[in-house]
């Protein structure tokens, strides 16, 4: 359990003046937000008249002068509690005078003797209420808020639920995603339970989706990993607005790996996702003739997806290949598209990241130097095989060459010691004559 001596960062709020001073105060605001108007100096609103005795000081006593007036903490806690329960009207206050007071109302929580974790949750509700006419304001007090906690506080967690809820009900994810990076940091710091962190994850997931849906399938993804790595079960219709994302997802091409999670999805999407995981142009084709309720029901673009299923193809047409090379005419047939065309599919493929190569106009061909396999099983190993079998004879062929240049040469060598020994052998005799 944590201590509530450590449950704010006290050096984030700096604010001067007594605790008596700050609940009187908020308590006289909210008085003047419900339509207070007093009539004399010495007239108090109805929550100040309520709070104001109980945070009277008492003076320490025959102490030093640096001693400050102390309030007795059962009455203190009782002036905060009737404050926070009125504080819901801090909403009625203008965008400017806004979040200087609910930092005030967070300042004198810090005060609080029953801790934080007593009154947060009915903080996080009044936040919540007032994001719908105090947006951007709500976002930096929240944001005040979770930096007012130590960094190992579990308080956080429920912070951030509410930062994310907020940031996607008034449109602001934008603001949000940034920080998203920092959540295997924030969940080491803060213990987070596995099942928490799944929870997390696909709420994050889920709530991005209409505003960045990229970014939503990695949050997806990750708790799927997390899950399964300690035996967590998801809900499938969220495994299913995985596939499906990721199927919509114009960059996303490594299907192969969220295939293991698709164990709950209905089984003509998981035939779906096979295709892409495996599959060609002409297997797309035979499945979208035979299911085009799965398109309509998951809001599919068949264009599109076809698209992505001939890159696919190019890609494992070029893997498939011992030689590594492929003629042009044999990926126009692959990809049902005019020979004329088979440039441009290569450069696409190419930018996609799915192989690295060069093409030869002149012989219409395209030399494969690197390929991203979509899958890895048997039938690749095989590739590898062929491939191997072809650099080896490639290889022997080479050295058959060497070896016969070698005796070429070492003939020629011998040959030429000849001729040179003979014309040494004549002008020897020349000379004894």
């Amino acid at each position: 359990m944590e201590d509530p001596d450590s449950y704010y960062n006290q050096g984030f709020l700096a604010i001067v003046g007594s605790p008596s001073e700050h609940v009187t105060g908020l308590a006289a605001f909210i008085d003047v937000l419900n339509g207070f108007v007093a009539e004399s100096e010495d007239q108090l609103g109805p929550l100040t008249s309520d709070v104001a005795p109980l945070v009277v000081v008492e003076e320490a006593g025959e102490v030093d002068d640096e001693d400050e007036p102390v309030v007795e903490p059962e009455k203190l806690e009782e002036a905060i509690v009737l404050v926070l329960g009125s504080a819901n009207a801090l909403v009625k206050a203008s965008e400017r005078e806004f979040e200087p007071a609910y930092n005030l109302l967070l300042h004198v929580l810090t005060f609080s003797p029953a801790g934080l974790p007593d009154h947060l949750a009915k903080i996080l509700d009044h936040l919540s209420t007032a994001a719908l006419t105090h947006p951007l304001p709500t976002l930096s007090v929240l944001t005040n808020l979770f930096n007012l906690l130590p960094v190992n506080s579990s308080l956080r967690y429920s912070v951030f639920l509410t930062v994310l809820n907020v940031a996607v009900a008034t449109g602001n994810t934008s603001l949000l995603l940034p920080q998203l990076k920092q959540l295997p940091i924030w969940f080491e710091e803060w213990e987070t339970s596995p099942a928490d962190q799944v929870a997390l994850l696909l709420k994050i997931g889920s709530e991005l989706e209409p505003a960045d849906a990229a970014a939503a399938l990695k949050y997806l993804q990750e708790a799927h990993n997390v899950a399964v790595a300690v035996s967590v079960q998801i809900d499938a219709s969220l495994t299913s607005k995985m596939v499906v994302l990721a199927l919509k997802d114009a960059s996303f091409l490594d299907y192969d790996s969220i295939l293991p999670f698709a164990g709950t999805v209905s089984s003509d999407l998981v035939e779906l996702l096979k295709i892409f995981v495996a599959g060609t142009l002409a297997d797309y084709k035979a499945f979208a003739a035979a299911h085009s309720d799965v398109f309509s029901d998951n809001d599919l673009d068949t264009g599109a997806l076809a698209t992505k299923i001939r890159l696919l193809t190019l890609s494992t047409l070029a893997g498939s290949s011992p030689s590594l090379t492929v003629s042009y005419s044999s990926i126009a047939s692959a990809l049902e598209i005019p020979e004329e065309e088979v440039e441009f599919w290569i450069i696409d493929v190419i930018r996609a990241g799915l192989l690295q190569g060069k093409m030869s106009q002149l012989e219409r061909k395209l030399f494969i130097h690197q390929v991203a396999t979509r899958t890895f099983g048997e039938k690749e190993w095989n590739v590898i095989a062929r491939q191997l079998d072809v650099w080896k004879t490639s290889l022997r062929d080479v050295l058959t060459v060497v070896r016969n240049a070698r005796v070429t040469v070492e003939n020629k060598v011998a040959a030429t010691n000849v001729e040179h020994e003979k014309v040494n052998g004549v002008e020897n005799a020349l000379e004894v004559a």
